[in-house]
C-alpha cells in the first residue's frame, strides 16, 4: 500500500464506530508497527538535513522504535548532555508516493460522481481535497515542531499533562527531534491497569484537557486519539505527534462554551439555542500550517 492509503487506515483505526471493534483493532497497526525504512538511510538523511556529524551530536542513535506512513522515530541520546531524544524522519521519498496516491483518489472521486450521482451529496472531492491538504501539511516538520512548542507553552502549567519539549536546532525539514517521553501507549488496556492507573479517571482527564485547551487557548491537538497517547509512570498524560492540531477563534470558544454550559445546565438552555442560531463561528483546523478547509490558502478566511 502506498503511504496516502496507509494514512487512510490509520484514520480508520481510531473509529471502531465506523468499521467495527474487529476491523479497527487489525488496523491498529498500521499507526506505529509498519516496516521501518533502513536506519543507513535515517541516519544520512538527518546529517544531510541538520548538516551535522551523527556520531558527534549523539551518542547513541538506535533502529526505528516506531514506523508510520509518513515518517519513523527512532531513540537517540544526545552526546553533550546525555540527554534522551527522538528523532522523527520522514520517509524517503514520501512527497512522489503520496502525490501518486492522492491523484488515485481525485480519479476514484471523479468516478463515483460520474457513475454515482446520489453519492455527490457526500462531497467526495471536497474528502480528497482536504485530506491532501491535512497530510501535506505533516510532510513539513517544521510546522510540527512549531505546533509542538506553541501547545508546550500552552499547557506548561497544566496538572497531569506533559509535551515533550522541541530541540529547535535539532529539527528542520525532514527532521524533528524533542525530548523522549517514556510511558504506556494509551491503547495497551493491560499494562495500564496492571500499572494501577484508573482506566476512568484517565478517560475523563483526557477529555477535560482537550475541552481546556479547545475553550482556553483556541489551540488544541486535533489528533488525540490513544494512539498518540502515553500514560506516564506517575499518571501524567503525554501528547505526542503534533502533525494535526486545531484552532478556535474568540467568538467560536464562547459560543461552544455557551452550548456546553446550557447543556449541563437546563436553566440556560433559552441561551443555548440563542448561541446556536447565532451567525456560523468560524473553526479553524490546522495539518501544521495548512488550513482545514481551504488547505491551499494558508489559513482559512473566517
Amino acid at each position: 500500500l502506498g503511504p496516502a492509503y496507509i494514512k487512510f487506515g490509520q484514520v480508520l483505526s481510531t473509529r471502531p464506530d465506523v468499521v467495527g471493534d474487529e476491523l479497527a483493532v487489525q488496523l491498529r497497526v498500521l499507526q506505529d508497527k509498519l516496516p521501518p525504512f533502513p536506519l543507513a538511510q535515517a541516519r544520512a538523511t538527518v546529517a544531510r538535513e541538520l548538516e551535522v556529524d551523527v556520531d558527534t551530536v549523539f551518542s547513541d542513535f538506535s533502529e526505528a522504535v516506531a514506523a508510520a506512513s509518513i515518517a519513523q522515530v527512532h531513540r537517540a541520546r544526545l552526546r553533550d548532555s546525555g540527554r534522551e531524544v527522538a528523532v522523527k524522519v520522514l520517509r524517503p521519498g514520501i512527497e512522489k508516493a503520496f502525490r501518486r496516491d492522492v491523484d488515485a483518489f481525485y480519479f476514484a472521486a471523479r468516478m463515483i460522481e460520474l457513475i454515482a450521482p446520489s453519492a455527490r451529496r457526500l462531497r467526495p472531492m471536497e474528502v480528497i481535497t482536504h485530506f491532501e491538504g491535512v497530510v501535506l501539511g505533516e510532510l513539513d516538520l517544521r510546522m510540527e515542531t512549531a505546533s509542538s512548542a506553541e501547545f508546550a507553552s500552552n499547557t506548561a502549567e497544566d496538572p497531569g499533562f506533559q509535551v515533550p519539549q522541541a530541540e529547535w536546532f535539532l529539527s528542520s525539514r525532514r527532521v524533528m527531534t524533542l525530548g523522549w517521553a517514556e510511558g504506556i501507549p494509551a491503547n495497551d488496556i493491560v499494562a495500564i491497569e496492571a500499572a494501577g492507573h484508573d482506566r476512568a479517571a484517565l478517560g475523563e482527564r483526557v477529555l477535560r484537557l482537550f475541552l481546556q485547551h479547545a475553550l482556553r487557548d483556541g489551540f488544541f491537538h486535533a489528533d488525540m486519539h490513544h494512539g498518540n497517547l502515553k500514560i506516564a509512570e506517575n499518571g501524567d498524560i503525554i501528547a505526542l505527534d503534533f502533525g494535526i492540531m486545531g484552532r478556535l477563534d474568540e467568538y467560536t470558544r464562547r459560543a461552544y462554551a455557551e452550548i456546553l454550559f446550557g447543556i449541563s445546565k437546563p436553566a440556560t438552555s433559552r441561551r443555548t439555542a440563542m448561541s446556536m442560531n447565532s451567525p456560523a463561528p468560524c473553526a479553524r483546523w490546522a495539518s501544521r500550517s495548512s488550513a482545514w478547509t481551504r488547505p491551499a490558502s494558508r489559513w482559512a478566511a473566517c
